[in-house]
């Protein structure tokens, strides 16, 4: 019996280990990056529609822009990036009773810009400046690349983020986006 329990627990750790190592493979792999022009909307849109059905969570979108907005960039990494911020907002206000997630999306000339903005219990601010860190990770499961993938993906598409978090209150995430028609 105990043979079996030891057996189960090293068979279950061997899973996490391949999981994690799969994932670090993945972001070793991020340089294949395949820059295109790319409306951003309907990346961010898609991402939305994946998260739609979360219980207690309300995702709104506001697009103040005419028109597509035009960047280059990889569309798998840009979807997987939204994805990953929406999880990650989600999983942020699940202690609330009703959790708002709001994405706003503005343009300039040169650039498109985009918030992610949650009302959720915020980031430590002993941790804030690991959080972009490959392998930090605040929960128990997960392999701390998810914030690592966002960074680097939006670098990729020769984009910027950073954040500002309030304790109890939420996180907001600006974006920027080079436009694809733009000289910089």
């Amino acid at each position: 019996k105990k043979f079996a329990s030891f057996n189960k627990s090293f068979i279950e750790q061997i899973d996490s280990l391949a999981t994690i190592a799969s994932e670090f493979s993945n972001f070793a792999k991020m340089p294949d990056t395949k820059l295109e022009n790319l409306a951003i909307v309907p990346v961010i849109e898609q991402a939305i529609s994946v998260f739609n059905a979360a219980e207690n969570v309300e995702i709104s979108m506001t697009n103040q822009v005419k028109g597509d907005l035009i960047v280059m960039g990889d569309k798998d990494q840009l979807l997987r990036t939204f994805s990953n911020l929406l999880k990650n907002a989600i999983e942020a206000v699940e202690s609330k009773e009703k959790g708002v997630i709001r994405i706003k999306i503005i343009n300039d000339q040169k650039f498109a810009f985009v918030e992610v903005e949650d009302n959720g219990k915020g980031i430590d601010e002993a941790l804030q400046d690991k959080i972009f860190v490959p392998n930090f990770t605040t929960k128990s499961s997960g392999t701390g690349l998810g914030l690592a993938f966002v960074k680097q993906a939006i670098e990729n598409a020769g984009g910027t983020i950073h954040f500002n978090s309030v304790p109890n209150a939420g996180t907001t995430f600006y974006l920027s986006f080079p436009l694809a028609t733009a000289e910089v």
